[in-house]
């Protein structure tokens, strides 16, 4: 009965440690994986971030925008680059196309602070309203460029700093008008759309 239990035993033995040094090495690959930093072929990387994660991405190469991203990423804030924005603090989720497509998606986030999301419209400046139906607010993107510009006040209803919503527009960014700094982790999954009009 002896010489039966250690016949068992050996084999269970060496079945444990070939499983703990498995599921090591799975651990060791997924961390690995994990702290890759993944591009966007085509996106801009974005200032101030930790644990860049793009979980997918499609672009037809040569180094123009992808069309499709799915992106999750921790960032903080800096300084608005838009003239005039300087007191401003920003983290640009999804950077601005200027190929005749716009984003059409969902963004996901938890902030530090309450934040307004920004979603940047190309502005064709060749309309010029009257006082009676005033302009959109808009800023200077590039000589000759502007830009209308939504700014979303959100409000998740609870005591965190969160939301979701879904966009449609040539970028998208987390903002405080106030100028404070502050820290934001965000889903975001968009789709690049041709203008149908």
């Amino acid at each position: 009965m002896i010489s039966t239990m250690k016949r068992q035993s050996i084999p269970t033995l060496s079945i444990v440690a070939l499983t703990a040094l498995m599921a090591l090495l799975a651990i060791s690959i997924t961390a690995s994986a994990l702290t890759a930093s993944a591009q966007v072929p085509g996106v801009t990387p974005q200032q101030g971030g930790t644990d860049d994660q793009s979980a997918s991405q499609t672009s037809s190469g040569g180094g123009e925008q992808a069309d499709a991203v799915t992106i999750q990423k921790t960032a903080e804030s800096t300084v608005d680059p838009l003239p005039g924005h300087s007191a401003h603090q920003l983290v640009m989720a999804l950077p601005p196309r200027d190929d005749g497509k716009v984003w059409v998606g969902t963004v996901t986030w938890s902030a530090s602070k309450p934040v307004e999301v920004v979603v940047l419209h190309g502005f064709n400046s060749t309309v010029k309203p009257d006082s009676g139906h005033g302009s959109p607010l808009t800023a200077p993107m590039a000589p000759g460029k502007e830009v209308a510009i939504s700014l979303v006040k959100t409000n998740s209803g609870t005591p965190v700093a969160s939301g979701s919503m879904r966009f449609v527009g040539n970028a998208v960014a987390f903002h405080t008008l106030s100028g404070a700094k502050f820290t934001v982790t965000y889903s975001l999954d968009a789709m690049a759309k041709p203008l149908s009009q």
